[in-house]
């Protein structure tokens, strides 16, 4: 019998799903166009300005997007719409107010972070170009969340549909005209303008589908409730940058800017493909109308699924890296194969540390947290320096490599105490048996292709499919021998499909 707890969580998960292909694919043929466009240098250029901004652009969410979605999902759970309505202008008048702010002081210090910080004066259009980036994502992501708040997952894939065509086919066409120039520019002036364009095809959908949202009404809310959400989610925001982007940066300043590119590569490879499988936007909205007995129930089933689903994909990439690397990048990129091997890693810690941050956020207890975070990031800063400076004796590639493994050790460090944290104050407790079948099929899985690949010279797209598929056959066949899938698992999915058919 498949309980509604899970066919909820499943259902919202598969329609996040679909809306997260779509976007990772986008993004993803959009990387290995400009990687292959602008080299390593460039590309170390435009993921080194992006890492800039993207600080600014969490500085700019300051909690407020994490309770957009928190206080709408609790107001439409009890059918108040006016009160969901006056969360959304209250919150957004202070998104707005905060976003003015940041993008004038990002344009002013232009200058000097280009010519005196990191030396770069490459940096200094680019990062004026990219200031408009910050309003138009910051706006985008704030009005994103009303979609996670309403269940309306699907026309979120919409406009990453439109977004991603839009900016694939503009760089294209940009190319196809300009080509032999350096397209850094255009590039970062097409990624802006596309931006914009999903914007207004997100409030497009907002007025046709949830105009209620911008109705007027006299509506009163607890603004000082709000304001505690958010004030502790305003010093994650100051120390989620640093716990993010400190590897890239770093590498900047103290390495020659092709090895932020090499770096990014592998990063960004990473992150696409924990993005297939990142939840934690479906389940708040899940968790946040759960009573506190459901809760457990509905983490131990989360984390089941979660090991299940990312172990045999860490231990694929770690099989596949190189090869993944140079397909998609190509051979000037290989020297991201090393961190790559490190950062495989973050496919199991990003996902379930998300989960666990959604619970604490669903109680109304960002506090627990944000002081891990805090501590986290200051200790990624130390690792980052020692590990990159010391490994710089070594040579430039395990310099580059010591960011990855700094960045790693304190990601595992912040999952470990919010797991700590978590048992201590909801009673959630990471359960052994839920990690340890995934993990005895994956290493044979790994060891398979480890094996095959000592006789294959060259993998080509058609032997890295078969071995994706060879995989995945002996991840699932083992899976069901040792009792890690069963048939409660194979009928909850044909139930979440017979339901989305039925809707």
């Amino acid at each position: 019998m498949v309980g509604p707890i899970s066919r909820k969580v499943v259902t919202e998960s598969i329609w996040k799903l679909f809306s997260t292909i779509t976007g990772q694919v986008g993004a993803l043929i959009f990387v290995v166009i400009i990687s292959r466009i602008l080299k390593p240098e460039g590309f170390g250029v435009y993921n080194l300005v992006l890492a800039i901004v993207l600080i600014f652009i969490t500085f700019a969410d300051a909690g407020i997007n994490r309770a957009v979605l928190r206080y709408v999902s609790a107001s439409l759970g009890k059918n108040d719409k006016k009160k969901a309505s006056s969360y959304v202008k209250y919150l957004l008048k202070l998104k707005f107010s905060l976003l003015i702010v940041l993008a004038i002081i990002l344009i002013a210090i232009a200058y000097p972070l280009s010519f005196f910080v990191f030396n770069k004066p490459e940096l200094f259009l680019p990062l004026i170009i990219i200031s408009f980036y910050l309003i138009a994502i910051s706006l985008e992501s704030f009005f994103a969340q009303l979609f996670y708040a309403l269940k309306k997952l699907k026309y979120l894939a919409i406009k990453q549909i439109i977004f991603q065509i839009l900016r694939i086919s503009l760089v294209l066409l940009v190319f196809a005209l300009l080509m032999g120039k350096n397209l850094l520019i255009e590039i970062l002036m097409i990624v802006v303008l596309s931006n914009f364009v999903a914007l207004f095809v997100l409030l497009f959908f907002l007025r046709k589908h949830a105009s209620f949202l911008f109705q007027r009404t006299d509506k009163k809310i607890d603004k000082k409730r709000v304001f505690r959400f958010i004030k502790y989610f305003a010093v994650a925001g100051i120390s989620s940058p640093i716990f993010g982007y400190i590897d890239t940066l770093m590498l900047g300043a103290f390495l020659p800017i092709a090895f932020v590119g090499y770096y990014s590569a592998s990063f960004g490879l990473i992150m696409a493909i924990s993005g297939f499988i990142l939840v934690s936007a479906v389940l708040l909205p899940v968790f946040t109308q759960l009573k506190d007995s459901q809760l457990k129930e509905a983490f131990d089933k989360v984390f089941r699924y979660v090991g299940i689903i990312t172990i045999p994909l860490l231990f694929g990439a770690l099989a596949l890296g190189k090869y993944l690397i140079r397909l998609i990048y190509g051979h000037e990129y290989l020297s991201g194969a090393l961190p790559f091997s490190f950062l495989t890693l973050l496919i199991f810690s990003t996902l379930l540390s998300g989960v666990i941050v959604s619970l604490f956020s669903a109680r109304e207890k960002p506090e627990y947290f944000v002081k891990i975070l805090l501590f986290s990031s200051v200790l990624n800063i130390v690792l980052n320096y020692i590990f990159i400076k010391g490994f710089m004796n070594i040579s430039l590639i395990w310099a580059m490599t010591g960011a990855g493994i700094a960045t790693i050790t304190s990601r595992y460090f912040y999952l470990f105490s919010l797991g700590r944290t978590a048992s201590k104050n909801l009673g959630i407790r990471f359960k052994p048996v839920f990690v340890i079948k995934p993990l005895v099929a994956s290493v044979l899985m790994f060891l398979t292709l480890f094996y095959i690949n000592r006789f294959v010279e060259d993998i080509t797209l058609l032997i890295g499919l078969g071995e994706v598929i060879l995989g995945a056959g002996i991840y699932l066949v083992v899976m069901f021998l040792i009792g890690g899938l069963n048939n409660e698992d194979v009928e909850m999915i044909k139930s979440v499909i017979k339901r989305e058919k039925s809707d």
